[in-house]
């Protein structure tokens, strides 16, 4: 009964720390806001599913001695600036298109939510997954709280372990659903005008994190 009861405390605490996390404004927020204004619901949904794969590697990664060796100021200084330097560019790949009307809000159901799109679904993923992995924090928080959690997990064995995995991206995909959800209903409500705003404000706002990541990561 012990046992069950902590591994249910590591399942709830990975979920309620998982939010505190998932719901402050960052690159995956701003993906998921873009994309699923473009391409609908379903998008959100794979792009946590490329989140998750991401997640479940630097598990397997820690579990086999791999991780600590991130734990080291340099490489997390190199990590930072790259991370940094990978933002902008994004953030160039939504401003650009955005000022050219290049892009444009598809409203048509058919293209737009068809979650049996390959090509939409296999993007979405690997967006998912390359937003995860140059987001700089992603590691320092896997360095450092993410270690302590599997610490803990680790002493009650796999079923701890898939506890604490599964408790901590429920809240990533709670949170980046519902997220998806609101802007999938609103998008009937946004024109080209409001949708070219949108974007660029996320391109805008992907500036400021490159920015912020390369000057922070810098000065460590």
């Amino acid at each position: 009964m012990d046992m069950f009861l902590n591994i249910f405390q590591i399942f709830i605490s990975a979920l309620v720390v998982g939010f505190s996390g998932a719901v402050v404004p960052g690159p995956m927020f701003t993906l998921v806001v873009s994309r699923t204004a473009q391409k609908g619901f379903w998008a959100s949904f794979f792009i946590v599913i490329g989140h998750a794969i991401v997640e479940l590697i630097i598990l397997l990664l820690f579990l086999a001695g791999i991780l600590k060796y991130l734990n080291n100021s340099i490489i997390i200084k190199v990590i930072g600036i790259t991370g940094g330097i990978a933002l902008l560019y994004l953030a160039f790949d939504l401003i650009y298109p955005a000022l050219k009307n290049k892009i444009k809000i598809n409203l048509n159901k058919e293209n737009a939510d068809n979650k049996n799109n390959k090509k939409n679904k296999s993007f979405s993923v690997l967006q998912g997954m390359f937003v995860s992995i140059i987001n700089p924090y992603w590691y320092v928080w896997w360095v450092t709280i993410g270690a302590a959690f599997l610490l803990k997990s680790i002493k009650y064995g796999i079923t701890a372990i898939s506890f604490f995995y599964i408790g901590h991206i429920s809240s990533d995909f709670i949170w980046y659903l519902f997220i998806g959800f609101l802007i999938s209903k609103g998008r009937k409500f946004i024109s080209q005008k409001i949708y070219k705003i949108i974007i660029i404000s996320c391109g805008v706002f992907l500036i400021y994190l490159g920015i912020k990541f390369i000057i922070d990561f810098i000065k460590r």
